[in-house]
């Protein structure tokens, strides 16, 4: 019953929002400002990929392409109520019809979160191509002195990790998203308090498709002298997980850790921890980042992988990594105010396998860039002696994949 109100908040909420852009910019009956701002961008990605093995089901080699058009629309009536909406038209272009490039790297590899009410609106579903439209953001906010209280699809994100989220389990990126500039939308309720300076507390309720995987948590973020620390809990699907955070800031280095303590309700059983260290090297035109992770969720044997990835877990995007013991480094500089020069690895250190994606970004201003890059794997390739192939790394079945992409803002 609770997921359908939800429901029934966001179509509301669609309506609100169509009645406030008909408005534009103009005065209410209490005299409070109405304001209408449009933004968004552009962004198109072609790429080709090899696995450098011979599959049964697609292509070795394959060619894609991926479109996006995201217009965000914000209302604001007098400060105090704020609507967001975001059209997002996509379309994904593989050689291959199994898919090919366009399900590990490109644009909307990352999970779509379970929703009750489905605002998506297919126009080509081909071998090929698929072409469609989605709200995104669909949110409502209402600002008061007690609290700050947003009802509908917007995005929500909790954690301090880079590389290896453990607290981000509302709506997480693929570690091989490379349409990153937002997050994806979950139907939810959040409110956000400070009830004291340096104290701030976040309550979510949050549909996930179903009443049996409605899920809600509150989290307190705390501003400490030495450290900045959070403590959460709350149920996530069907688990209930305990969460703590913290990060020190030492000299030019920022050090931080966090840990998830997970109890799976339906086989009343402790899970194994989930918990990433890492520390943070920044400077005014260098960043550098470093993080141990071990993941609960996943396996030191690879001959396990293939049943992970049939596993809830993995499709809904709650870890996207398959080995138990991970690390992974990220770096980025700013030769110029231009050019950006980038580059992440991560590695599994059970197989051992490993995935490096460099990245060169160049603003030729007017809102528009450039970027050229890849991903590039280096493991053992699956085994097809089967109907099932068995993987023997978990980065060796990703092959090597070159992109380029432009991004246009307005």
């Amino acid at each position: 019953m609770f997921v359908h109100r939800i429901g029934g908040v966001v179509l509301g909420t669609l309506v609100l929002s169509t009645t406030l852009v008909r408005v534009g910019s103009a005065q209410t009956n209490s005299g409070s400002e109405v304001t209408l701002d449009l933004g968004g961008y552009v962004r198109s990605l072609t790429g080709f990929q090899d696995l450098g093995y011979d599959p049964i089901v697609t292509d070795r080699r394959v060619g894609f392409n991926s479109e996006v058009i995201r217009l965000k629309w914000l209302v604001d009536v007098g400060g105090w109520l704020r609507l967001n909406v975001h059209n997002r038209l996509q379309s994904q272009y593989s050689s291959s019809g199994g898919g090919g490039g366009r399900d590990v790297l490109g644009f909307g590899v990352s999970a779509v979160p379970g929703r009750s009410i489905d605002l998506e609106t297919t126009l080509v579903d081909e071998d090929h191509l698929r072409v469609w439209h989605d709200l995104d953001r669909l949110a409502v906010t209402i600002y008061s002195d007690v609290v700050d209280l947003t009802i509908g699809r917007q995005a929500i994100t909790w954690g301090i990790s880079n590389l290896f989220p453990i607290a981000d389990l509302w709506a997480q990126f693929s570690p091989f998203e490379l349409d990153t500039e937002e997050k994806p939308g979950l139907d939810a309720i959040r409110a956000l308090m400070y009830p004291a300076d340096g104290v701030e507390l976040d309550a979510v309720i949050a549909d996930r498709g179903s009443s049996r995987d409605l899920s809600a948590g509150i989290r307190a973020t705390i501003e400490l002298p030495v450290a900045d620390v959070y403590v959460g809990a709350g149920k996530f699907w069907r688990e209930l997980i305990g969460l703590a955070g913290a990060s020190f800031v030492i000299d030019k280095w920022k050090v931080r850790g966090e840990i998830g303590v997970p109890w799976e309700i339906d086989d009343e059983d402790l899970r194994r921890i989930r918990a990433t260290i890492g520390a943070d090297w920044i400077s005014s035109s260098m960043l550098f980042s470093l993080e141990y992770h071990h993941n609960g969720l996943g396996s030191n044997r690879s001959e396990q992988y293939a049943s992970l990835l049939a596993t809830a877990e993995y499709a809904r995007g709650e870890t996207y990594y398959l080995g138990r013991h991970m690390l992974g480094a990220l770096a980025s500089i700013r030769p110029s105010d231009r050019l950006t020069l980038a580059a992440s690895s991560l590695v599994n250190m059970g197989d051992p396998s490993v995935a490096l994606t460099p990245n060169a970004t160049y603003d030729f201003g007017q809102n528009t860039r450039v970027s050229i890059g890849g991903l590039f794997s280096f493991g053992t390739a699956p085994q097809f002696l089967g109907p099932v192939p068995q993987l023997e790394s978990e980065f060796g079945t990703y092959g090597d994949f070159a992109y380029t992409q432009i991004s246009v803002y307005f």
